[in-house]
């Protein structure tokens, strides 16, 4: 299972975030926060404009007073003791309400996973705080339960580790597996290499500088017989709100999530949309 997230749905996610970072990447200019507000209120919007011009909305507001007449009508027969004029009624209520459903969903069937690829374009791009000019950033790496030893931590121009560059592969008290950690200062904006190198081997990172953030974890190596291999390595990102009753308790996707329903629904009553 992790070989296939790792090797086909990270890279397959890695492309399908192009087209959004053309679309949607100007948020980021505007500051984390404020980028999620916009991209919340672009999806809603997005959703009901979809939902507006991609329905056969005549038909839809045709088959919305259809059913409320026939409902009202199938109530009084029933009410009059006409069993077989009530029921007669309530077949045509669900064959025009099945077309009715069928043809107010049949938009959700691309816009569902359309919204879907945008929260995880957002959670990626905007759930986490960027490393800034100046700013320093916890990098861990995480080994099987076997490693042991010594890591090090190589910096390109541009990066300044804070601290020594070789450090013992151990438990730490706030972790359940054994790590190395070091602290970097980003000195400048771009994409920076550094690399990890344990065991004879040399795992290379990019750690981004700027408007966007740094991949926050990269796996290198799944489970190994001998259980004494760095696995993956792991920028330590603040995300970009903490969790509150006002988000749900989801950080950014839950002031996502108001906003994008919260916007939908008000245009939705706004244009009309049936």
């Amino acid at each position: 299972m992790d070989r296939i997230l790792n090797d086909v749905l990270l890279p397959v996610l890695n492309v399908l975030y192009k087209p959004f970072d053309w679309v949607l990447g100007w948020t980021a200019l505007f500051g984390p926060v404020t980028a999620i507000v916009l991209v919340g209120i672009i999806s809603g919007a997005a959703i009901t404009l979809l939902q507006k011009f991609c329905t056969n909305q005549k038909l839809l507001g045709r088959c919305k007073a259809d059913l409320g007449e026939l409902k009202l009508k199938a109530k009084a027969a029933k009410r009059a003791g006409d069993a077989a004029t009530a029921l007669r009624l309530m077949s045509l209520v669900n064959r025009i309400g099945g077309k009715y459903a069928w043809r107010a969903i049949k938009p959700s069937f691309w816009s569902v996973p359309v919204i879907t690829l945008v929260c995880l374009w957002a959670g990626d791009r905007l759930g986490v705080l960027p490393v800034k000019p100046g700013g320093t950033v916890e990098v861990r790496a995480h080994f099987e339960d076997s490693a042991g030893g010594f890591a090090h931590l190589v910096t390109a121009e541009g990066v300044e580790l804070v601290g020594t560059s070789i450090v013992p592969i151990e438990v730490p008290k706030d972790a359940a597996g054994r790590q190395a950690r070091w602290q970097v200062k980003a000195a400048k904006e771009g994409v920076l290499p550094i690399e990890v190198r344990h065991g004879g081997r040399s795992y290379p990172l990019d750690l981004r500088v700027g408007l966007r953030p740094p991949t926050a974890v990269t796996v290198f190596n799944p489970a190994t017989a001998g259980q004494d291999q760095l696995q993956a390595v792991e920028f330590v990102l603040a995300p970009t709100m903490p969790e509150a009753w006002w988000n749900l308790w989801f950080q950014w996707a839950g002031l996502y999530m108001w906003l994008a329903v919260a916007v939908a629904l008000g245009l939705r009553f706004a244009l009309g949309v049936h």
